[in-house]
């Protein structure tokens, strides 16, 4: 069972902070409303981040290194790269908790959630229908039905299972009639996931603090309409209106589709304009282009639309009379005024996820002009496919500003560049290894927990053999981490040119850290450092609007280096596989004319 607590909220379309907590609940008794410990298994506070997987998988790294990454803590794994078989290969396991089993992540550290699609992926589908979502595997486009779905989250039992929704993958501008649609299948597939099982009994335990849902399973719903925000406020007031007749029968005991919502989500690569790409081979270790500069320009124009009414808002307070149709303005509204469009009419006390983020930049104005509580970390881990060591840290340091010239800093270091050949010091200026001095640094810096900057040795040796037990003394470890010193920047960029797995491996784990960081330090902010949540409020807010602005005075949001590191990346790539002696044939020919004609 899902909690969350919010901590501390200014405003509602503001930072916050607050805290999720998974309570190892059996779903069974929950549902019959015996009373239970509140015992929690996995507690972690917000802002924070979710990490993507394919297959399962987070991309470049083992089971072991999810184990000892303190960054990793939410876990999404997209059903559709496992619907290659009937069934899928998932549904065979057994056990009490079959999805986190097959997977192998540890119940008292990561939360385990499921989707269908693959947030991230914007290539072009077929139509969905009334009764069935397009999904796509390795073998193709597959249609999973609503009974099929259901079917799925009940048997592999999920911490948290993302509701179906009726998303366009074509190109755009859509139409009145398929707006309309997308909200209406939205709204019924969301009320088909939450109808009760026959089993189960129609009461559920009021007695936990902290409750957001009143059914056994911990449903997130993405906010459906698109970039027209009538739309948006249609398929929100679905959501919070009260049920009447059937509709009420078949989601007793909750009298709202919202009472059985435990949060809401938000996939901004949907919102970006860009047509969709033919389909073909999609895979998160491999670079993609959400390194694109984000610009309220790019959002998709549905064009003029036709009117239709809008439902009423109740007692909910708008700033502006709400427009009577879907059609949106001429001028695109930006990201925060379609996520405002869907929250404003729902409670504040559920958590709010976003994936698709490109730069930090666009994290701080979310978390300031929303009030985002999770964001997926695929930022992260494009970054590191290209070889780009990410390296930033909010608040900024007092000595922290441009570089010369006024040129702002990269969010990062292109490894590929051959500049960082013969450089030996730490991936981040910002983070510190844990086995260095901070006595060498001018002011005190946080230190980088990752693999790459903080090596550490096991507690204790692995003996293969009786014999090895002679090769160490009793007292070489004692039972304590030793940390080694932090891998060079040279020394990843070696590896990336001769094509090491192990360095893309390093910098995932590496870019997770700094952007769980740089998340860390903004619920410090708002603690004063010290865990404490009291306080001004309005001075905390004014001081974290200031310290937005200094960071994005500082840092390029263009994202620059990583479209220079894909270029790299590209290059290197071409190295190695079909035709690589006949490249390298063509280009040794081409060096050698030249040095004739220089002659």
């Amino acid at each position: 069972m899902l909690t969350f607590h919010l901590r501390k909220s200014w405003s509602r379309f503001g930072p916050r902070l607050g805290r999720i907590a998974l309570l190892e609940v059996p779903r069974e008794e929950y549902t019959a409303g015996i009373s239970i410990d509140e015992t929690s298994s996995v507690t972690f506070d917000t802002p924070n981040i979710l990490v993507g997987t394919s297959r399962g998988v987070v991309p470049h790294l083992s089971r072991d290194h999810c184990s000892s990454a303190d960054a990793i803590r939410w876990i999404n794994v997209p059903f559709e790269s496992f619907m290659e078989q009937t069934p899928p290969i998932p549904m065979l396991q057994t056990g009490p908790d079959p999805l986190r089993t097959f997977l192998g992540f540890d119940k008292r550290k990561h939360i385990v959630s499921l989707c269908l699609r693959d947030p991230m992926d914007t290539r072009e589908m077929p139509p969905n229908g009334n009764t069935y979502v397009s999904a796509l595997c390795v073998r193709g486009v597959r249609k999973v039905t609503l009974s099929e779905w259901r079917e799925y989250a009940y048997k592999l039992k999920p911490d948290i299972v993302f509701a179906l929704s009726d998303t366009p993958f074509t190109a755009p501008p859509y139409s009145q009639k398929r707006v309309t649609k997308s909200i209406e299948r939205s709204v019924s597939w969301l009320a088909d996931m939450l109808r009760p099982l026959k089993s189960s009994v129609p009461s559920c335990s009021p007695s936990v603090s902290g409750r957001l849902s009143q059914h056994p399973l911990n449903v997130f719903v993405n906010m459906a309409g698109g970039t027209s925000i009538p739309a948006r406020e249609v398929f929100a007031h679905s959501l919070a209106e009260e049920l009447h007749g059937p509709d009420l029968e078949a989601v007793r005991p909750i009298k709202r589709l919202d009472d059985g919502v435990v949060g809401y989500s938000f996939h901004l690569a949907t919102l970006r304009g860009s047509v969709p790409k033919p389909l073909g081979p999609h895979r998160r270790n491999q670079p993609n282009d959400v390194f694109q500069l984000e610009s309220p320009n790019m959002l998709q124009d549905t064009g003029k639309l036709i009117e239709v009414p809008t439902p009423g808002h109740g007692e909910v307070p708008t700033s502006s009379p709400l427009p009577s149709s879907f059609a949106e303005s001429p001028v695109p509204s930006d990201t925060a005024s379609l996520l405002q469009a869907s929250l404003r009419q729902l409670p504040e006390g559920k958590p709010r996820l976003v994936t698709g983020v490109r730069s930090p930049h666009e994290i701080l104005k979310l978390i300031r002009d929303v009030g985002v509580d999770i964001f997926e970390a695929d930022l992260a881990i494009a970054a590191a496919n290209v070889g780009v060591a990410l390296d930033f840290v909010f608040p900024l340091p007092p000595d922290h500003g441009p570089l010369e010239e006024c040129k702002k800093k990269d969010v990062g270091h292109n490894l590929y560049d051959h500049v960082y050949a013969r450089q030996y010091g730490r991936l981040s200026d910002c983070l510190a290894g844990a086995a260095e001095s901070q006595s060498q640094f001018p002011t005190s810096l946080p230190i980088c927990p990752c693999i790459a900057c903080s090596p550490r040795s096991p507690a204790s040796h692995v003996y293969h053999s009786k014999v090895d037990v002679q090769s160490y003394e009793e007292t070489d470890r004692n039972g304590k981490v030793m940390y080694g010193p932090p891998r060079s920047r040279g020394y990843l960029h070696h590896l990336l040119h001769t094509h090491e797995m192990s360095a893309h491996t390093m910098l995932v784990a590496h870019n997770l850290a700094v952007l769980d960081r740089f998340l860390s330090g903004v619920r410090d902010l708002f603690l004063g450092g010290d865990g404490d949540d009291t306080g001004e409020g309005e001075g905390k807010i004014t001081r974290f609007a200031v310290e937005v602005n200094r960071f994005e005075s500082v840092y390029d949001e263009s994202m620059e280096v990583l479209r220079m590191a894909r270029k790299c990346w590209h290059k290197v790539d071409l190295a190695r596989g079909k035709g690589r002696l006949g490249r390298e044939k063509e280009k040794q020919a081409l060096i050698e004319a030249r040095g004739v004609s220089g002659g």
